[in-house]
């Protein structure tokens, strides 16, 4: 079960990748990794840094994909963006924190997009 929910991740941020391509935004990192945890997609729109975390779901019987974004994990997440910020050398640069939710069809080859935009913030 954990190779195919990984599976689904990577077919998941595959498609949140070409949204963002296509809405403008420049890729810049996926999956960045480090001690303290990961980023699934980092990017670029004009001079704001983006901080994308994909969930993707089949279906809300177990939340919304957005509401397992929770106060750990975006605390995670910032710990992860503040490293690569130093690592990369971008001290005043600008940053959002979005999330993005695929929604899969297991009948087809729908899907379904939500960007949620500074979906939550560096406090």
């Amino acid at each position: 079960m954990k190779k195919i929910n990984k599976d689904i991740g990577s077919f998941s941020e595959d498609l949140a990748k070409k949204y963002l391509e296509k809405n403008d935004y420049s890729i810049l990192d996926c999956n960045f990794k480090n001690f303290l945890g990961e980023i699934d997609i980092i990017c670029k729109k004009n001079t704001l840094l983006i901080i994308v975390e994909v969930k993707s779901r089949y279906n809300n019987n177990y939340g919304l994909p957005r509401e397992s974004v929770n106060f750990s994990k975006q605390r995670s997440i910032i710990k992860v963006a503040n490293s690569y910020i130093n690592y990369k050398r971008l001290p005043n640069i600008n940053v959002r924190f979005d999330v993005i939710e695929v929604y899969l069809n297991l009948e087809s080859t729908n899907f379904k997009i939500n960007h949620i935009k500074d979906a939550f913030r560096l406090n």
